[in-house]
Parts: structure tokens; sequence; C-alpha cells
């Protein structure tokens, strides 16, 4: 699978509601080949790992209000899951999410799940993992428990002025 069939798939799929999304997500997948669904998990993981920045786990707390390791992952899923632009934006500038979004958090869960479902519809098989590490094993995900302490209020206005504007925190006085 190339960059452009993968960015196709997840502009075809791209939904507002998470759960709409990933509906259509697993229908995009539907034409593929089942070696094909494990080259797409293969680049939806690749580009999910490059989101891992410092800078992004804290525009992910500001945004979501979570950036704890499984919603910073979730975070990141619904970033590869946006639209190229939106994604290829936030990984030279953060704050630039704000041009991208509406003041809704950004939550991709159960995204990558969604490979799974489409592999095991077209194959019957439970070996998906299996298959995957067989012909990606970079792409196989061990989650990696971090700490992380998130930025005061006063920091994240500073480093994300935009985003700051779409998501106020508690603690900023109201106008």
């Amino acid at each position: 699978m190339d960059l452009a069939q993968f960015w196709s798939i997840i502009g075809e799929s791209y939904r507002p509601d998470s759960v709409e999304q990933a509906e259509a997500l697993r229908e995009a997948l539907g034409p593929l080949m089942w070696f094909e669904v494990l080259d797409f998990q293969a680049l939806f993981e690749k580009f999910v790992a490059a989101a891992d920045t410092p800078e992004l786990r804290a525009a992910a707390f500001l945004i979501n209000g979570d950036a704890a390791d499984s919603g910073f992952r979730n975070f990141r899923l619904g970033l590869v899951a946006s639209v190229k632009r939106a994604y290829e934006a936030a990984l030279v500038e953060a704050d630039s999410l704000a041009d991208f979004l509406d003041g809704d958090p950004l939550d991709g869960f159960g995204l990558d799940k969604m490979a799974i479902r489409a592999y095991e519809e077209k194959t019957g098989g439970s070996d998906f993992f299996a298959k995957l590490a067989e012909k990606h094993p970079q792409a196989v995900v061990t989650p990696v428990k971090t700490h992380w302490r998130p930025p005061n209020a006063i920091e994240l206005r500073s480093r994300f002025p935009n985003l700051s504007t779409l998501y106020p925190s508690d603690d900023e006085p109201t106008a």
C-alpha cells in the first residue's frame, strides 16, 4: 500500500464523530485484500508513533484534559485519522491544530481496531497480530509507561495560544 492510498482511505472514512468514523474506516478497508489491511495497519501505527512527541502530548492535555498513556494514544489515533493536512501541520507546530479543530475533544478510541475487524471478516482467522508481526515487525506496538507531568495553565497558554482560545482551562477567568 502506498501513502496516497493510505491517506485516501483516511480521507474517505473521516467523520467528526469517532464512532461513525470507526465504522466508516472498517467499511473503507472492506475492498482491500487481507495483506493490504496489514499494510494499512502498519502505516497507521507508523504515523501514530511519529506523533509521539512531548509537544503533541501537551497539546493533547490541553485539548482532551488527558494525556496519560492510553489517553495520549487515543489522541494520536484521532490525529492520524483526521486529515493529512492537520496531521502534518501538527507534527510541525502543535498549535496549528486550532486551524482544524472546533473545540471538541480529539479522540480516536477504537480506530486502531478497525483493521483487525476487517482482517477477521476477510480471513475468518484470529491471527492478525501474528501476521502483522510477520509482515511488518516494526508495526507491533508494545505499550510503554511514561512518567509525564502536565504543564500548568500558564505554560499551556504560552505554548499554545491558538489552542488555548479554543480550549480554555478551568482555572482561567472567564470574560
